[in-house]
Parts: C-alpha cells; sequence; structure tokens
C-alpha cells in the first residue's frame, strides 16, 4: 500500500510539472467586477480592465499581472488608489488619478506594501497630489516606462515624489517622464538601486539620495528644477553622463557623501534669480559640503554663477580633468587651506586662465590660482562688496600676486589648455 501511494504521488507531482495548471485571463469593466476579480484571483493571473472609469481603492493580494486596455481609469477618492500587497506582481498599462495630499500618511497612486518582493510596474500614466510609485521595505523593484504628474497648483513641497523608495533593496528606474511633483526619484535608506534614462522637470530636485549607498545614475536628463542630483549622506554613488540645464539653486551636490565616483555629466545655466537676496544664494554647478574621498572627473560646468563651491571641509576630494566654462565665478572657497585639484600631473579647464604651454604638452605652464584672500575676506562679510570695484582693492590685489606668496585656497597645478575630451584624456593616460 505504501509503495502504491508513493507511485500514485509521484504520478501526481510528474502530471503536475508537465500540465501545469493553467493562469486565468479575467476581463473587467466595472469597478464592482474588478474588486471581485482581485479577491478570488489565483497566482499567475492575469487581470485585465476594459475601457472606462473604475471609481474607489483596489489591493492586490496574490501575484498577478493587473494590466489595462487603452482608457482604463483607476479614479481615486484622495487616499491611494491601488495598494500591492503581494510579491511577484506586475502593474501596466493604467491611468490613475485622484490620488491626495496627505503625504505623512503615504497616499500614492499605487503604493507597494512592505515586505514584498519582484515588483514590476510599467507603462503607466499618475497624476496626482501625493506620491507617484511609493515603495517602503521591498527587494526587487523595477519602475520603468510610466509616466508620473504631479500638480502644478501645489506648491514643491506639498507635492509628493515621483517614485519614492525607503527602505529598498535592489531596483531600477528607468525610461520614465516624471513633471510637476517634489523630487522626481527619491531614495532613502536604499540599496542597489539603478537610475537611467529618465526626463525630469518642473521639480525640487530630480534625484534626491538620503542614507543611500550602491546607487547608480546615468543618462537621466532635467530641465527647470530647484536643483539638480542631491546625493546627502549617502556614499558609494556612481553619478554619470546625466545632463541638467536651468537649475536655479545647483547642478550636483555633495552633501556629506563619501566614496561617490561623478564623471561625465553636464551641467549649464544654473542661475537664481533671487541670489542677490539671499546669503550665498548664487547658483552653484557644483556644490561640496561636507563631503570626501569622491573623485570628480570629465564633468562639463557652464555658464552658471558659480562654477564650483566648497565649504564647511570637502577639501580631499579628487577633482581634475573637469571643465569650467563661462561661469561668472569659477570657485567660491571659503577657507583658509590650500587645496589641490590635480590627479596625476592633470588638473581642470578653466575658461579666462591666461597661462602658456610652452612645451605644448596640454598643461599650462602656470597654476591656476582662482581666488585670493580678499576673495575670502568679501564672501565672509558681504556688507563690504561694495569695496570690490575700488583702486585701494586693486592695487592690494596687485601687490598680493606680486609677492610672490602663494595664498592658502584653491589651486590647480596644471591647469589644461582646452577643454579634456576623450582623445585628451586618453593621450594623457597612456603617459602616466
Amino acid at each position: 500500500m505504501m509503495r502504491n501511494l508513493v507511485v500514485r504521488l509521484a504520478v501526481v507531482w510528474l502530471l503536475g510539472a508537465l500540465f501545469p495548471a493553467r493562469a486565468d485571463v479575467v476581463a473587467v469593466d466595472s469597478a464592482e467586477s474588478l474588486t471581485a476579480a482581485l479577491a478570488s484571483a489565483s497566482a499567475g493571473d492575469t487581470i485585465e480592465l476594459a475601457p472606462g472609469d473604475y471609481p474607489g481603492q483596489f489591493t492586490i493580494t496574490s501575484p498577478i499581472t493587473l494590466q489595462g486596455q487603452s482608457g482604463a481609469h483607476l479614479v481615486g477618492q484622495g487616499s491611494s488608489v491601488l495598494l500591492v500587497d503581494a510579491s511577484d506582481v506586475t502593474v501596466r498599462g493604467l491611468y490613475i488619478t485622484g490620488y491626495g495630499q496627505a503625504l505623512f500618511g503615504k497616499t500614492a497612486g499605487i503604493q507597494l506594501m512592505p515586505g514584498h518582493k519582484n515588483l514590476v510596474v510599467e507603462h503607466n500614466r499618475l497624476s496626482g497630489q501625493g506620491f507617484g510609485v511609493r515603495a517602503d521595505n521591498v527587494r526587487h523593484i523595477t519602475v520603468r516606462h510610466n509616466r508620473i504628474e504631479g500638480d502644478p497648483a501645489l506648491s514643491l513641497v506639498l507635492r509628493g515624489d515621483g517614485v519614492h523608495f525607503h527602505q529598498v533593496e535592489e531596483g531600477s528606474v528607468s525610461d520614465n517622464h516624471i513633471t510637476q511633483v517634489r523630487d522626481g526619484v527619491y531614495l532613502e535608506s536604499s540599496k542597489s538601486i539603478r537610475v537611467w534614462n529618465n526626463i525630469m522637470g518642473d521639480q525640487q530636485y530630480p534625484l534626491h539620495l538620503m542614507y543611500a549607498e550602491q546607487i547608480t545614475a546615468w543618462q537621466n536628463e532635467a530641465r527647470d528644477v530647484l536643483g539638480g542630483w542631491a546625493l546627502m549622506d549617502s556614499k558609494n554613488v556612481e553619478l554619470h553622463d546625466n545632463w541638467v540645464e536651468d537649475a536655479r539653486e545647483f547642478g550636483i551636490l555633495l552633501n556629506m557623501t563619501f566614496g561617490a565616483r561623478i564623471w561625465g555629466n553636464w551641467v549649464a545655466n544654473v542661475r537664481n534669480p533671487d541670489s542677490r537676496d539671499l546669503f550665498d544664494g548664487e547658483g552653484k554647478g557644483l556644490f561640496i559640503y561636507g563631503a570626501s574621498g569622491n573623485s570628480i572627473f570629465r564633468n562639463h560646468f557652464k555658464g552658471s554663477e558659480i562654477g564650483i563651491m566648497m565649504a564647511l571641509g570637502g577639501e580631499e576630494n579628487q577633482l581634475y580633468s573637469n571643465a569650467f566654462v563661462s561661469n561668472q565665478v569659477q570657485v567660491k572657497y571659503v577657507g583658509d587651506k590650500t587645496v589641490m585639484w590635480n590627479h596625476c600631473g592633470m588638473g581642470n579647464y578653466w575658461s579666462g586662465y591666461n597661462g602658456w604651454d610652452l612645451d605644448n604638452n596640454g598643461i599650462g605652464d602656470l597654476p591656476f590660482v582662482p581666488n585670493d584672500d580678499l576673495d575670502r575676506l568679501f564672501w565672509v562679510y558681504p556688507e563690504a562688496r561694495f569695496l570690490l570695484d575700488s583702486p585701494v582693492v586693486q592695487v592690494i590685489r596687485y601687490l598680493i600676486r606680486q609677492s610672490g606668496e602663494r595664498p592658502g585656497g584653491v589651486v590647480d597645478l596644471h591647469p589644461m589648455m582646452t577643454p579634456p575630451t576623450g582623445d585628451l584624456i586618453e593621450q594623457f593616460e597612456k603617459t602616466l
């Protein structure tokens, strides 16, 4: 009897492996039928929404695919619209609106509940006051090819983020179009996240990191933002080949961030129209604030009020083969240390550098010193700026230069004669 039982079980298992239960495709066309289908769904099912409005709040509790035909519209009533409370779920092709402003209540168009994994949110359109996609304490999440819009009638700080990850591990955010939100992509206490090929605008920061690590972001574009790529209290970040233009506060911010590699980024026209009314309110291409151990190279900072500003430490960073072009002030460093911005004999390109290159190796023969002690004095005491153009100050500057003493501050010992290109970098590196 025992042998017969084992044989029967083996046959059942084999039949199940060869002929698995077929997942159903369930068509729904109303909010009531959608709620019923979600409640009775089995693992692997697909629930497909016909075009039309589906008012209410809906919850996924099984590993299924929820997808909409063109015109399928989930209409929220002020709370989160779609709650995903299961692993192995895909949400695709939906138009979701009506999620409210209760930011501290985590209100979102799509809210991914804690403890789950293998979640995909793709090809959706979301429009509301709260978070577009919010995930807390989940793993293996993909957010791609979505269009997320906030409410422009709200101030920036009252809007939700386009994509908000909190304690998320191993995820990706790609090919999304995100506008009129607070932050485009906000990653807090998250690890191993990739962010690429997103287009963002009309928001606070397109990428905002807080206590994050092992983040890679590349080929993202942003325009008309308060600030650009904001890396705060994070570590081991790769930020490369991103583009930001027409920001107001900064293009790239390194705030208490360590072990980051920042390269190949384009930052242009960071200008703050209210800078005259604010202390240190000028638009900064690169802002280093208390960050160290970072490598910053092959970036292009152009047409901003300040090319690079460094404050509250930040001297222990590698800065080389960057281009600082046509910024009103190339460098603003308030400190008394001497900071060398070179690496292996290569410095940076500074438009306005007046040195020469007698050996024709592409490196200037004279150091570039962007600021002197008087500059720092006027930064510390801005009320004395009216003296900047006085004859006495000009004479003092001349005497400082003639003294031959090198003041504390930024010094580029090997300034580049032309903006760095791939060919120039490759040629230089062969000589090392």
